[in-house]
Parts: C-alpha cells; structure tokens; sequence
C-alpha cells in the first residue's frame, strides 16, 4: 500500500493521449500525495508534468523506439502502467520488477500485479473514474478536493479567448469551418482578444482570411497554460487549458461529454445530440448531423453568457 515506507519511487507511465494525461491528473496527485513519483511521458507533454510538480519528469521522443522508451526507464523498480503501448512493452525488457496496472487483456503480459476492474452496473460515468479507482486501490484517496484545483498558472498569464476548431480525432469532431466563421462575425466585439490554435494548414489558412493570429507552435504550452476561456472542438486541448483554471466551451459531435468532458462544474458543452450520437466515428457514415445541424446561433448564446460571466 502507498502508505507503507518506500526508498524508491513510483514510476508512473502517463497515457500517451493528452486528454486521458489530463484525466489521470487527479489520481497521479493522490499518490504523489503518498509518496515519491517519477512520470515518463510523451515529450509534448512534458510540461504539462513539469507544470504538475510532482517529480522527476523524463520525457520520450516524437519519434522514440523501445530502445529509447528503456533508456527512460533507467533506474525504475516498480512502475504503474494506465495502457498498453511503448512504454508498456520497454517495461519487459527493461529489468522491472514490480508493474502495476488496470487488469485487461492488452495489458496482461505486462503486469506482476494486475488490479482487478469489476464492471460495475449503472450509467455512463466519466472516464476519470477510472483513474481514480487505481489510486484508491494503491492506498490513496483520490476524491480530495486538492488533487482537482488547478495547476497554478504562469506568471504573465494571458487574457485571450482561445478558439480551437480542430481536432486531432478525426475531421467529423469537428464543427464546419464556415459556422466558425460565422462565430466569428458574430462575437465581432471580442475579436481583438482572440487567437487560433491551429495544428494544421487548413486551419491556419482559414485564422488568416479571418484576420487572426495563429499561436505560433513554441506559444502552445504558455497559451494553454495562460488563457482565460477556449471555445474548441472535442480534442485533447480544452482538457490541458481546464488543468490550469481556463473555463472552456467544447463543441461535441460523436463524441459524449459524459465520459469526456473537461474537469471541473465552470464548463461548458455544446451539442445538438443526434440520435446517432456518440458513436466516436473519425468519419460519418450518414450526414454528420450531429455537427450540420448544431447553429450558429445557439452557440452564440450559450458562448455570451459564459464569456461574461
């Protein structure tokens, strides 16, 4: 149990999906809270930990191999696995005694000690139960109300509006450009406050016929970390821009805010729940209803509100 003495750290392997980063958040501080910790993350996502404070941090490469993912790995004893992948293979070879982790099928071979997950009857619930439910299993307690504050903001931070049109989930998460547009146009007053978070060409192309600034790439973490409100698509970056206190608006297509929206009562989604909806499809088979048919309008009322507030 965490409670016991340790000399050594927990190692902690962090999803590679910076959503489900941001949903393991609260768990991760519930046994930092306990004792020592390292994190090995994806290298974009290194200053989201760093940000965190809570250990030592060793990022991985873009372009990292399992030979790269063991060398991470150096010096680790026991570490706690949330998912199959790289760094879930490097642990075989990698000379670890103790892995810990969600018992499932991909994760099986991986695992000295497997933590059983019991199915349990009843709704949907958020996918950060799931986070939380190891950490209690570890000895922690995860529900203290300190380990979902925010992550202190840097210095300097940023009064902007954040719009964040895509997606890196598929093209079907994502709202038409042209209701962007329109947004836009609308909230025309706010426009000297806003900046794009564009992670492709299309998008960029389009914050320039609109007349506005795209965050330069190196900008991202600081422009996360420092925005007061982000209106976005279902993606991993309203979830990084609510870890440090941002309220956020997400547009919901596919997907289903009540497994994945952003942490925290302040925020907001916006749907038109079609019939068909979630089915997580990258790619509608029928008529993406769920983005054509939500209006501009109605999200202009629902964005006022927030904003003012």
């Amino acid at each position: 149990m965490l409670s016991q003495p340790y000399d050594h750290p927990l190692w902690i392997a962090a999803p590679l999906c910076v959503r489900e980063a941001c949903f393991s958040l609260p768990a991760v501080r519930a046994i930092a809270d306990k004792r020592m910790v390292t994190l090995v993350c994806h290298e974009t996502q290194a200053y989201f930990w760093r940000a965190a404070d809570l250990g030592e941090v060793r990022p991985i490469g873009r372009k990292a191999d399992k030979k790269a993912a063991m060398a991470a790995l150096t010096g680790a004893s026991e570490i706690l696995l949330w998912e199959a992948g790289l760094l879930a293979d490097a642990t075989l070879k990698a000379g670890i005694t103790k892995t810990i982790g969600p018992a499932s099928p991909e994760l099986a071979k991986h695992l000295t000690h497997p933590i059983p997950q019991a199915p349990k009857p009843g709704p949907m619930e958020h996918a950060v139960r799931r986070y939380l439910r190891i950490a209690a299993e570890l000895g922690a307690d995860p529900l203290d109300r300190r380990f979902f504050e925010p992550i202190p903001r840097p210095e300097g931070e940023l009064e902007t509006v954040v719009l964040s049109p895509a997606s890196p989930f598929g093209s079907h998460f994502e709202w038409p450009l042209e209701r962007w547009s329109e947004l836009v146009a609308e909230l025309a007053d706010l426009k000297p406050w806003f900046q794009i978070l564009a992670p492709d060409s299309r998008v960029s192309a389009w914050a320039e016929t609109q007349g506005l600034p795209v965050v330069p790439e190196e900008q991202i973490p600081a422009t996360l970390a420092g925005c007061h409100v982000m209106v976005a698509a279902d993606s991993p970056w309203p979830h990084v821009a609510a870890a440090f206190g941002a309220t956020c608006a997400v547009l919901y297509g596919p997907g289903e805010p009540v497994l994945h929206r952003p942490l925290g009562q302040q925020h907001l989604v916006i749907r038109r729940k079609a019939e068909c909806s979630p089915c997580f499809a990258a790619k509608c088979p029928m008529d993406l209803r769920c983005q054509n048919d939500l209006q501009v309008d109605r999200v202009v009322e629902a964005l006022r509100g927030l904003i003012s507030a």
